[in-house]
């Protein structure tokens, strides 16, 4: 094969590899949404002291949010799992034992994945549809699996780190609302004292700007 067929094929893989989209984009990933909308996001629950007071502000204020569980934390408290699901916000797929899904053998990905919807579905009555891989972390294998569980993966695009020792609920609702954006998805965690505390201001500030709250199933 001469220089000129050489250079010739390797710009046709070139071609061939950039017009194949990543499992990713074939897949559907929700990032973010559209339009002057904002979902507010709850990681890691349910957790007995931190689910209560969410809610309660969550229902003084008439927002719903989406709250991505862990399974065996779902299990161990069904009592608020029902409560989440009766005040209409989404239940939603976090992984049964909250593991870094890239660094595990590919069978327990799987179970990630299905013990955490059968855990929400024996305490519902309902299948997740949507998922948030632990930290974020995630590769085309993690993706297929979940797809295959019916899941479709959610992420963010507003993540305050509200787990920082540093911040306090002034400083964390500050710091979220200097980030907002339209479509937004924001990242905040059950089991995080300053995240009760910036919470009604981060809807309030929100709602400031214009924003109205949905949950990630009616994002588009």
């Amino acid at each position: 094969m001469n220089k000129r067929i050489q250079i010739r094929a390797a710009f046709l893989l070139l071609l061939v590899f950039f017009a194949i989209p990543s499992f990713a984009e074939a897949s559907g990933y929700l990032r973010n949404g559209n339009g002057h909308t904002v979902a507010l996001t709850f990681d890691d629950g349910p957790r007995p002291g931190y689910v209560e007071p969410i809610l309660a502000i969550l229902r003084e204020k008439d927002v719903r949010a989406t709250f991505f569980l862990v399974g065996r934390y779902v299990l161990e408290h069904p009592e608020l799992v029902r409560a989440i699901d009766a005040e209409g916000h989404t239940v939603a797929n976090h992984t049964f034992y909250h593991n870094n899904l890239t660094s595990l053998p590919p069978e327990n990905v799987y179970r990630e994945w299905r013990l955490c919807n059968e855990a929400v579905e024996r305490v519902t009555g309902k299948k997740p549809r949507f998922a948030r891989p632990p930290g974020g972390r995630y590769n085309n294998f993690v993706a297929e699996r979940a797809n295959e569980e019916g899941l479709r993966i959610v992420l963010w695009t507003n993540n305050p780190g509200d787990y920082a020792a540093s911040l306090n609920g002034p400083s964390l609702a500050r710091k979220v609302l200097s980030r907002a954006k339209e479509g937004d998805i924001v990242l905040l965690h059950v089991g995080v004292a300053p995240t009760i505390d910036a919470l009604p201001e981060i809807i309030d500030g929100y709602r400031r700007k214009g924003f109205s709250f949905v949950t990630v199933d009616e994002m588009r």
